[in-house]
């Protein structure tokens, strides 16, 4: 049973209360108890009378009458524009939600998501995935156009010498600079150990040795053959000696601390730093790197190199053989990912991005709310304005018209009470006189 209902059959069983307490009334008028039950429901139905007529008139026209009822319908502009505001500015504030919205762990929750989907191989898999797309969309030759043509115009305001000079002395913090004279050393023992090299060594002494003897004169050749008559000059001898004496030195370049090695680096810095400072070494480098801009050899060798990095971006992965892009990729997604997990400071970091960014498009588009809630209750005629005011507040206003009846009937009781033992006997013998002299 809705309240409506209540409240109407509340109503009913007063107004029947009424008629037969009127009833017993009129045949015996001088009961006590008669008096008082009529009284009583009469002060009951006329409390129950005006709530239902006050909270019929907020909806419509209580038996015709049109002085001030039917508010809703006839104010509807000021219940709709008030109804939005109340949404917008009291409900629904840009302070309010901001709370609302700062207790949400968006980091957190969209890390177990991710956590859920496979982590970091589940971000390589869509990244991979991405890449590969774009990379199947697009063309070598305009990439490598487009690349240049940017890198010709930044290229006017960089300034190569310093970036020299630091290439340098971070390859010297970094240890690069003995990684590079030892890799060279071991490139040169794997040559000079070749029997190719003892042959060239060979060649270049008969070559030495020809060069002297044609120079010299007969006297030097007579010499010369009685030499090697007597074995004294055995060429395929002193190639062997020459080749394990550059062998030798090698080996003695691979250690840090001998003293060739040591000055073979200071020599090397020695040499750089007198280069880096030279006057000239500036516009050398200007100089080289406007001839490389100016070159089509630049689009050549980024179109190779965009190719070579497009088939390889393009090329199919599976779980079971990723390509290289994922291998490329993968390292540096896992490190990013429990960089994110294990950083609170970043979380927060990027949990305030969200919150400030959510905010800022509310508060742009905040009028949007009161604008929803006046289109919504617009096109609402004034019986759907009635009725969706009544089901939200419909079980209170009916309450209304059941406390009207209560209330009228206790206050219905304590006015017969005093008339009956206060006024009557009490207060209306002493104002008889009063009131009869003043009327005199």
């Amino acid at each position: 049973m809705n309240y409506k209902r209540k409240a109407d059959i509340t109503l009913a069983a007063v107004f029947g209360f009424f008629f037969v307490a009127a009833i017993f009334e009129h045949f015996n008028p001088s009961s006590f108890v008669v008096r008082l039950i009529y009284f009583v429901s009469e002060a009951a139905l006329v409390g129950g009378i005006a709530d239902w007529f006050a909270v019929t008139a907020i909806f419509k026209k209580p038996l015709g009458w049109g002085f001030h009822t039917a508010l809703i319908p006839r104010n509807r502009e000021k219940v709709i524009e008030a109804v939005a505001s109340m949404v917008q500015k009291e409900l629904l504030r840009v302070d309010v939600i901001r709370k609302k919205i700062e207790r949400i762990p968006f980091i957190d929750t969209l890390i177990c998501y991710v956590e859920k989907q496979g982590g970091a191989v589940s971000l390589t898999d869509k990244l991979t995935g991405y890449v590969r797309r774009y990379a199947e969309k697009q063309k070598p030759d305009e990439l490598a156009e487009r690349l240049a043509r940017y890198i010709r115009l930044k290229a006017k305001t960089w300034e190569l010498t310093p970036k020299v000079q630091e290439a340098g002395e971070w390859a010297l913090k970094q240890g690069y600079l003995d990684q590079g004279l030892d890799r060279l050393v071991e490139s040169m023992w794997d040559k000079v150990s070749e029997g190719e090299t003892r042959q060239v060594i060979l060649r270049y002494l008969e070559e030495i040795k020809e060069e002297k003897v044609s120079n010299g004169g007969s006297i030097l050749r007579t010499l010369m053959g009685f030499v090697e008559m007597s074995d004294g000059l055995n060429l395929d001898d002193a190639a062997d000696a020459m080749q394990i004496e550059l062998l030798l030195t090698l080996r003695n370049l691979q250690d840090h601390q001998h003293p060739l090695r040591v000055s073979l680096k200071e020599t090397l810095l020695n040499s750089a730093a007198r280069i880096t400072s030279d006057p000239g070494f500036e516009t050398q480098v200007e100089q080289l790197k406007n001839d490389v801009l100016d070159d089509t050899l630049l689009e050549r060798a980024l179109e190779g190199i965009l190719k070579t990095a497009l088939n390889v971006a393009a090329a199919p992965s599976t779980s079971l053989e990723p390509n290289a892009l994922y291998q490329i990729l993968y390292p540096l997604v896992e490190k990013w990912w429990v960089n994110v997990q294990e950083n609170t400071a970043l979380r927060e970091t990027f949990n305030s991005w969200i919150v400030d960014t959510l905010c800022r498009v509310i508060q742009n588009e905040h009028d949007m709310i009161g604008n929803m809630v006046r289109e919504t209750l617009s096109a609402y005629t004034d019986r759907d304005l009635n009725q969706f005011v009544e089901e939200k507040a419909g079980n209170d206003l009916q309450w209304i018209r059941i406390n009207g009846s209560m209330i009228g009937g206790v206050v219905g009781l304590i006015l017969f009470l005093l008339l009956e033992f206060i006024y009557t006997p009490i207060i209306g013998p002493m104002l008889t006189p009063v009131i009869a002299q003043f009327i005199r």
